[in-house]
């Protein structure tokens, strides 16, 4: 009997393990095998994955996944368990228990736990596959990494456009659960997509009724070359659960399901946010010794270490000026923060609406005139309270002007600056989260001081 493929419907594990998940550790410390066993059997494969995870030692990871009973589950579990565990997992257990495990896998999903795994190990596996699972391999690596072909599974349902709808109905209820099953797709003797439409279209369809009379023949596809992220924007724009995936010819080759998307998006996303924090470091930061981890975030630091050390050199310059009024300094940390906040706003806006698609690099004039317009709002809205302040506390008119008029304007450049450089590195080709570090806050911070100090040292007169 061939496997059942497993097509998991549901999404990631989440970042946080489940409540239970200190208790179950606490079981397997006390050796309560038998209990686990049934505590296990209980829980969804994705929970099970997420309590592995949250383990603090390889072995004791690989026992609880031995202690998933049924093989559908443990495959399920498998694609979310992360990487260190999954390579100790397969490094020890047989080879036969771990091709039961990969072949229950779609084949997209089987390659990318292969890929995880260390090449000695990944390797022996791949050799010890069905036929039909390394010829899917080898069709899967054919395509660029992060790319349609990539990501794509090559079963998937699809009827010739002479086909009557009451026979399509038929096949569908004979199909084998190994395809995933969204929508009706029409090819033509050529296997070119010509159409598509709803099962349930084609259930209220009369049988007698052709095909090609009910499908959609303006059929949303992407090629096999198309980057994951133009996948996942088309998918969500249109609210697809699944996407065609053609060749120059347009001849269909296979499906993306949102399932597949979702997985790719989240460690997308994770990256991201990485690059957005300049850490480059693994994402399991347990398992890095705090010499590799520190290794890795100092040269990120480099940066910000060296505009404080601008903005120091920029202060001793203004040293009479602070010396004069020396309320001026009360406020350079609210000034400074507020700017630091704003940039991150902006910042973080910009780059997940590039992400998503909703903003695009020719839709800077109008990103900008936003940003500027939000600028002017937020920034008179503090500086009036930051003003107020002064002069009620300190009796200070001149300060008062200062402190909010300096608001203001670092308000509105920090969102524009925020704004700006990711567009421009998108603009250049390079990644735009990399403008949402320590860069933009640095630059934010230095021409901060220098624009505080001026207005200070022009409206004092000194």
């Amino acid at each position: 009997m061939s496997a059942i493929i497993v097509d998991d419907p549901h999404p990631s594990t989440p970042a946080k393990p489940p409540k239970y998940a200190e208790t179950i550790h606490r079981l397997y410390r006390k050796g309560a095998t038998v209990h686990l066993s049934r505590v296990i059997e209980k829980l969804a494969p994705t929970d099970i994955a997420q309590v592995i995870n949250s383990s603090l030692d390889p072995k004791e990871a690989m026992d609880l996944f031995e202690l998933i009973n049924c093989p559908m589950n443990a495959s399920r579990a498998i694609k979310d368990v992360n990487e260190e565990f999954q390579n100790y997992i397969f490094s020890h257990v047989t080879d036969e228990a771990a091709v039961g495990i990969l072949e229950r896998l779609t084949a997209e999903s089987r390659m990318r736990v292969i890929h995880n795994l260390s090449s000695r190990v990944g390797g022996r596996l791949m050799e010890s596959l069905q036929q039909t699972s390394q010829i899917e391999a080898g069709n899967l690596s054919r395509y660029q990494s992060n790319s349609a072909g990539s990501l794509m599974t090559s079963r998937f349902f699809s009827l010739p456009d002479t086909t009557l709808a009451g026979a399509a109905v038929q096949i569908v209820r004979e199909l084998s659960a190994q395809a995933p099953l969204f929508y009706a797709y029409t090819v033509n003797a050529e296997n070119h997509l010509t159409g598509v439409c709803s099962l349930r279209q084609l259930l209220l369809s009369p049988a007698d009724r052709p095909i090609a009379e009910i499908v959609d023949h303006d059929v949303m596809s992407v090629h096999v070359s198309t980057p994951v992220k133009e996948v996942a924007r088309k998918v969500t724009r249109a609210r697809l659960l699944a996407i065609p995936v053609v060749n120059d010819q347009g001849v269909m080759c296979g499906i993306i399901t949102v399932n597949d998307l979702i997985h790719d998006i989240r460690a997308a996303d994770t990256q991201s946010m990485l690059r957005m924090a300049d850490v480059y470091a693994k994402l399991d930061v347990m398992s890095q010794t705090f010499v590799h981890i520190a290794k890795s975030r100092i040269p990120w630091l480099i940066a910000p270490f060296m505009g404080g050390l601008a903005a120091a050199w920029i202060l001793s310059h203004y040293e009479h000026t602070l010396a004069t009024v020396i309320q001026l300094s009360f406020f350079m940390p609210m000034i400074f923060g507020m700017a630091g906040n704003v940039s991150n706003q902006a910042t973080t806006v910009a780059i997940r609406g590039l992400a998503t698609g909703k903003i695009k690099v020719n839709n800077y004039l109008k990103l900008l005139f936003k940003e500027t317009s939000v600028g002017v709002l937020v920034g008179g809205f503090y500086g009036v309270c930051l003003s107020t302040y002064a002069m009620v506390v300190f009796k200070s008119t001149t300060l008062a002007f200062v402190v909010g008029i300096s608001i203001l304007s670092n308000i509105l450049y920090a969102g524009i600056i925020a704004a700006s450089l990711p567009i421009l590195l998108q603009k250049m080709g390079h990644d735009p989260a990399v403008g949402g570090g320590p860069y933009v806050l640095t630059t934010v911070d230095v021409l901060g001081v220098i624009n505080y100090l001026l207005i200070a040292t022009f409206t004092y007169g000194l």
